[in-house]
């Protein structure tokens, strides 16, 4: 399956979670000529560094070929139940405003499982049901393999997929050297910055969707 989108509305919970993320097919659709845009719901706040990494956050977005990044104003690591209605509202309002074809967010576990992350996921996947405009909901996950690694890094890290549960596979090998300058932007998060890169080196520079369609 391949897909070329020529709106793109990507939803997120944190900055960095971009470049970590799907940030190679996010330039991969960029250089298509894709207009891509970038919904944040926090900016990482936890430790007093929101200024910070929302810099960090603009930077590697101007390095991805991203054209817009706004900012939503949850508090990093409270986004839970109570928010959901509030955040789905806010995207619904972003979606009409950016009338894109295509949104993009996580998988519904949240990829590595963190809160914010499925909260972020699950209201995305509510306004795509409300909404007639985007044509497709793509999902960022990764492959199981990937996830074995990550052993204890948060209290419950779930399963990745099995090649064959994939919709959309994305040679990112010709953007690698650009989403790995993005990933660098974001230099109060060096740490998983070198994790991630470390491990890399294991895996083909591909990422991998789950693919909904509205209907």
């Amino acid at each position: 399956m391949t897909i070329k989108p020529k709106i793109i509305l990507c939803f997120f919970a944190h900055p960095d979670d971009e470049s970590f993320g799907p940030g190679g097919s996010i330039a991969h659709w960029a250089l298509q000529g894709a207009a891509v845009h970038i919904v944040c719901a926090t900016k990482g706040g936890v430790g007093g560094r929101a200024t910070v990494r929302a810099k960090e956050l603009k930077h590697a977005a101007k390095i991805l070929g991203v054209k817009s990044v706004t900012f939503l104003k949850y508090k990093d690591g409270k986004i839970g139940n109570n928010d959901l209605i509030s955040l789905e509202k806010e995207f619904i309002q972003q979606i009409e405003k950016c009338k894109p074809d295509t949104l993009l967010t996580y998988d519904l576990n949240g990829v590595s499982g963190h809160i914010d992350h499925i909260a972020v996921a699950s209201a995305t996947t509510q306004a795509f049901k409300k909404l007639k405009s985007p044509k497709q909901l793509v999902y960022y996950t990764i492959p199981k393999a990937k996830s074995n690694l990550m052993g204890s890094y948060f209290i419950h890290f779930p399963d990745g997929k099995e090649k064959n549960q994939i919709d959309l596979i994305v040679d990112v090998s010709h953007v690698w050297n650009q989403k790995v300058t993005a990933m660098k932007q974001h230099k109060s998060q060096m740490h998983d910055v070198k994790r991630i890169l470390l491990q890399s080196v294991f895996f083909p520079k591909e990422e991998w969707f789950l693919v909904r369609t509205s209907k």
